[in-house]
């Protein structure tokens, strides 16, 4: 004889609420198929009586537009009907393609990835070297003051 734990009871117990649960689940999506099925239908049925209403409309339009009286007796010509003789088919010609149109702003407007690339590429490179500064030597003894003694004004 097998003694059964608490917990195996416990597994068992959710395993069949699990499959009621499924089972519900699957009864529910069956009606909610069987619903659409019938709107999809109710919906193709009153698309085709509007589709009919519209075309008695267009009839009933295009027998009022229609002149009652047609040309008059003396504007009629009493010769047989013209036949026209069939002509070659119309020669068409090929479809040419469009030309690309300049860009107003095109020399000075840039892509982003050009912006970007030109960005990083700074960021990469060493710092500028700049030109030295220029040493200025030290005055001379002498070379402020003039012949006579005095220091000249600069």
């Amino acid at each position: 004889m097998t003694i059964q734990s608490p917990n195996m009871k416990l597994l068992k117990v959710a395993a069949t609420k699990a499959t009621a649960r499924a089972a519900a689940a699957k009864t529910k999506v069956r009606e909610a198929k069987a619903t659409l099925k019938q709107a999809r239908k109710a919906f193709k049925l009153e698309k085709r009586a509007a589709k009919e209403a519209r075309q008695k409309v267009d009839a009933a339009l295009a027998s009022v537009r229609k002149p009652a009286a047609g040309k008059p007796v003396s504007a009629q010509k009493a010769g047989p009907p013209k036949t026209e003789p069939k002509t070659a088919a119309k020669k068409t010609k090929p479809h040419r393609a469009s030309k690309p149109r300049a860009r107003k702003s095109e020399g000075t407007m840039r892509s982003a990835a050009e912006v970007a690339k030109s960005v990083i590429g700074r960021l990469h490179a060493p710092p500028p070297l700049l030109p030295p500064t220029p040493i200025i030597p030290p005055d001379p003894p002498g070379a402020g003051e003039s012949t006579d003694g005095e220091p000249t004004k600069v």
